[in-house]
């Protein structure tokens, strides 16, 4: 090994574990002595005997307790999610303080943790920056710039969110931490079913309503199980397309209208779907599971309103919105014993197409370059005519994502002082991507082909990313209560985009490519005070991978970007209470951000979108969560993040500048939820109440000062009550209590002033009958 390598990598760690030891004492400490004092006494009156129940996550790729990984996490199991009534990515990224994320849309968005954003927001998705946070659906990494594998949350076993580097383990984009979507297995030993009905209604909005089911079958005595669930959920809109009209003075004053897409709750979406897993036990120590997930996720409109321009709820658009957004994933997974080792290899194959269109036509307004389409030009003059065009543009987008995994890892046995995971991964992903953009009544002398009778401009390229991984982690017991993990990963990748771009001006080929080989460390020691109370200390690295610019500029644009690292260094620890009945988790932590990748449009050098190393960053923060059984029917949770992630380095490069002490885009400072969950009995039924309220505060959407906009504080709450027996369940709740408008994402990408907002106020019911 490198030794010169892990000083330099360990030379801050001294002046981290100073600034993060302070930050446990005054917040992590306090709280727990403030808690822990106030709470004994309540649960030395209570005199009776119950604990939490234990959470088994998979973060570490075994089966192991929460409380035993010296890991920041936060799970989300099946029992957990149906009480919070999750059923999408918005909701669930809204319980964990850890994420923050940009949203446009069902299936288009973008989550980021502890505040390692770039500011990009997913812009040029096709050959962009790649995210930094790494989403797995079970063994697959399913990571997409700016469009999210946004699944239904249905039948899931688990959602782990993992936050800080996770490089070794998980590779690339894990760079501030992963997302784990875990789906229920095959259960061999019994037949089991269920059904779930829905109905809500939204205030200013349409009714919705869902229908989800699964079965669970036996179909060889002690040898296989298959497992199928289905589901369809209708969401009504709740913003409306109003008429307007606008004048465009490009020349000649030409006035368009857009009374043909004039509709109330226009931003309406259906997400349907199947899933099927066989699992068969090929012998007392070897089993085979199979599994394939089909979604189709629909929706037409904008799920973002124009409040100070139009009205609340309200935006003017002047071409139809529309989006289909459908994949399928076939898993294959393999896992045994060899010699005492437990071996295991999953391959997944993803397939993803996705088609939307949307009104571009504020790029009109926004844009110096729309003259050159829309009106007649002379090339020998430097005047145009007063003969100029409609100028509302349409764009259209057909995507093709075709993406394969395999791992291969061997685990040494887990009762031993030395203990070892180790293997080897490969991926290849494929975006192929058409771009049209489309002004109605063009001349037909400007006209791209036969692609679309007003066709003007298109980008039709695909983009390429393969590597190879090597990665194992080692862990050993110094003593009974210290343990020492060291962990790497070796990884060699090549990314390209080829293809074709440009307008009815011409057209240029494009065939850029890259490759990059490098290493990740981390290192972790674990002191187990007792059974109840676990401290650590974490060094640990996560990268982002590089690839190739669309059309490099000499002394401006480069070829090619490199990965960016970020290395954290983090104090944590897990505690329980009061006979197991208080749990008490958090970490402190320091992390440095090298050669930030940051993806951005600057029309004097370029019309396309490209990514460069840019500057470095530092963000300085601390988490934790708080479980309370208060008594055996009451149950609190809250949890916190606080980040403060600003550039540490000025940030200067054509046409634009950011100073040092620039706060990053994205990344509120603080954001908290709480929850209260109580139980008690009506005759011989089981009753709940829940309430949960959650705190964001402000943040920005754009990283330099000249161009961002503040996103503006805000909280809201969750009421739920229900009624259960041993076979069904009822359940009555109220989202949005209070009908804010909370703004989740105000557009700083589309030439507009549009702000994704929530669904506001809605009332629902929904009935489940288990069998």
């Amino acid at each position: 090994m490198n030794f010169m390598l892990i000083q330099r990598k360990l030379d801050p760690l001294s002046k981290a574990i100073n600034l993060n030891a302070t930050m446990v004492s005054r917040v992590g400490v306090a709280a727990l002595v403030a808690s822990s004092g106030l709470l004994t006494e309540q649960a030395l009156a209570q005199g009776e005997s119950f604990a939490l129940e234990e959470v088994v996550v998979t973060a570490r790729k075994q089966t192991e307790s929460l409380q035993d990984i010296p890991t920041s996490i936060q799970a989300f199991g099946n029992k957990k999610l149906e009480q919070l009534n999750v059923n999408n990515f918005d909701d669930y990224v809204a319980l964990a303080p850890a994420m923050s994320a940009v949203s446009l849309g069902p299936g288009n968005s973008q989550v980021y943790m502890r505040g390692v954003s770039d500011g990009s927001s997913g812009i040029g998705a096709g050959a962009g920056a790649s995210p930094s946070v790494a989403i797995y659906l079970d063994e697959q990494p399913v990571t997409a710039i700016g469009r999210n594998l946004d699944v239904h949350i249905y039948d899931i076993e688990r959602i782990e969110v993992l936050a800080g580097p996770q490089g070794t383990l998980y590779g690339a984009s894990s760079q501030s931490g992963t997302l784990r979507i875990i789906t229920n297995k095959p259960n061999i030993e019994e037949f089991e079913g269920g059904i779930d009905l829905g109905y809500s209604t939204t205030s200013n909005g349409d009714p919705s309503n869902s229908v989800e089911g699964y079965i669970n079958a036996p179909i060889v005595e002690g040898k296989a199980a298959i497992r199928l669930v289905g589901w369809r959920q209708d969401d009504g809109g709740y913003i409306d397309n109003v008429a307007q009209t606008k004048t465009y003075n490009n020349g000649a004053p030409v006035t368009v209208d857009n009374s043909p897409y004039v509709e109330e709750n226009f931003n309406d979406s259906v997400n349907s779907g199947v899933r099927v897993a066989l699992k068969v036990n090929l012998s007392d120590t070897w089993s085979l599971s199979l599994g394939h997930l089909s979604q189709k996720l629909e929706s037409n409109g904008v799920f973002d309103h124009d409040p100070d321009d139009i009205g609340d709820l309200k935006v003017a658009r002047f071409f139809e919105d529309s989006n289909t957004d459908k994949f399928g994933q076939s898993s294959l997974q393999l896992e045994g014993e060899i010699g005492g080792h437990d071996l295991l290899y999953a391959g997944s194959f993803l397939d993803r197409e996705v088609d939307y269109e949307l009104d571009y036509s504020s790029y009109s307004e926004g844009s110096p370059y729309i003259e050159y389409y829309v009106c007649d030009y002379d090339s020998g003059s430097t005047s145009y005519s007063l003969n100029c065009g409609d100028p509302r543009i349409q764009f259209t987008n057909d995507s093709q994502y075709n993406r394969e995994s395999h791992e291969l890892r061997v685990q040494s046995p887990q009762d031993q002082s030395l203990r070892y995971i180790a293997g080897v991964f490969y991926e290849k992903s494929e975006h192929d991507f058409e771009w049209v953009w489309a002004i109605p009544g063009i001349r037909p002398d400007k006209v791209i082909g036969q692609l679309d009778p007003n066709a003007y401009y298109l980008t039709d390229q695909k983009r390429v990313d393969e590597q190879v991984a090597v990665f194992g982690e080692f862990s050993y017991d110094l003593t009974d209560q210290l343990t020492a993990t060291i962990g790497a990963r070796y990884f060699d990748s090549e990314s390209s985009v080829s293809g074709v771009q440009g307008s009815v001006f011409g057209f240029s080929d494009i065939d850029v490519e890259t490759s990059e080989k490098d290493s990740l460390l981390k290192f972790n020691l674990t002191y187990q005070i007792d059974d109840n109370l676990m401290i650590y200390g974490t060094f640990s690295e996560g990268y982002r991978p590089g690839s190739a610019n669309r059309e490099p500029v000499p002394g401006q644009i480069a070829e090619s970007y490199s990965s960016d690292i970020v290395t954290n260094y983090e104090l944590g620890w897990k505690t329980m209470w009061l006979d197991n009945r208080l749990q008490f988790n958090g970490s402190a932590y320091m992390m440095t951000w090298e050669d930030m990748q940051l993806t951005r449009q600057d029309f004097s050098l370029s019309f396309f979108t490209f990514t460069e190393n840019v500057s470095e960053a530092e963000i300085k923060g601390v988490e934790a969560d708080l479980t309370f059984l208060a008594t055996k029917d009451l149950l609190l949770t809250a949890a916190f993040s606080y980040n403060k992630a600003e550039l540490s380095e000025d940030y200067q490069s054509t046409n634009t500048a950011a100073p040092e002490g620039t706060r990053l885009a994205f990344v509120p400072e603080f954001k908290g939820t709480l929850t209260a969950r109580y139980s008690f009995d009506i005759a011989s039924y089981l009753a709940n109440v829940q309430f949960l309220y959650n705190y964001t505060s402000d943040s920005y959407n754009n990283l330099f000062p000249s161009q961002r906009q503040k996103q503006e504080s805000y909280s809201f709450g969750n009421l739920s009550a229900g009624l259960e027996s041993e076979a069904w369940s009822a359940d009555i709740y109220i989202k949005n209590i209070w009908d804010e408008r909370p703004d989740l994402y105000s557009n700083a990408i589309d030439f507009d002033s549009r702000v994704t907002t929530s669904r506001p106020r809605t009332v629902g019911i929904k009935y489940s009958y288990k069998f």
